[in-house]
């Protein structure tokens, strides 16, 4: 096995170990994002996007909520 094809294979084994059962973080808008971002799979390729731009303006509200503390 070349060293590339061990970097591939531990990456994608490392994305099944998490794709699903993701552990709550305990902070509301990292969960709500990974939540949002866990309905990729079943999602249609165009609405890709969307869900993308949902769940980074969830973080970023995150974010925005931690500075006003």
């Amino acid at each position: 096995m070349t060293d590339d094809a061990a970097v591939n294979d531990t990456v994608v084994n490392d994305a099944e170990a998490t794709d699903d059962d993701q552990a709550p973080t305990g902070v509301p808008a990292a969960d709500a994002a990974a939540e949002r971002l866990s309905q990729l799979d079943d999602a249609p390729l165009e609405e890709h996007v969307e869900i993308y731009e949902d769940a980074h303006r969830r973080l970023q509200e995150g974010l925005a909520d931690l500075d006003e503390q």
